[in-house]
């Protein structure tokens, strides 16, 4: 099985359907894939969706990501997470949990953001476009 761990870009790319889209929703929807999120990168796609249709709810959210693992975020991953502010200072919270979260499971962790291509290799990383 292969551990994956999608950024809010990845998520949203899905729900626009646009580019690198397509191969998220496939990996949700295969059992050879492990999918799971941030509680943090889930917050911040229901925020989006929610700025632009106010009929998302987080039900509608989990309907769209059937199978993905929502991780918590506790005080534990918030040390984390700005520890690695120091070595990726151009990454958002956002990013940096979605990060912090493919170091913890040894996972890859899929981007549309063109950024991440730019970081020291502290985990493996899957650039969707």
């Amino acid at each position: 099985m292969t551990n994956v761990v999608l950024d809010s870009s990845a998520v949203l790319a899905m729900v626009f359907d646009e580019p690198g889209g397509k191969r998220v929703h496939a990996a949700i929807v295969s059992p050879q894939f492990r999918v799971s999120m941030s509680a943090i990168n889930w917050c911040e796609v229901l925020t989006k969706l929610g700025q632009k249709s106010r009929i998302v709810t987080a039900d509608r959210l989990t309907a769209m990501l059937p199978g993905v693992e929502v991780m918590q975020f506790g005080q534990e991953e918030a040390v984390q997470v700005a520890t690695l502010a120091k070595s990726c200072p151009n990454l958002s919270l956002g990013d940096r949990a979605c990060l912090a979260l493919a170091i913890w499971l040894d996972a890859t962790a899929w981007t549309t953001d063109k950024i991440w291509a730019k970081l020291p290799m502290l985990a493996a990383l899957e650039m969707l476009r």
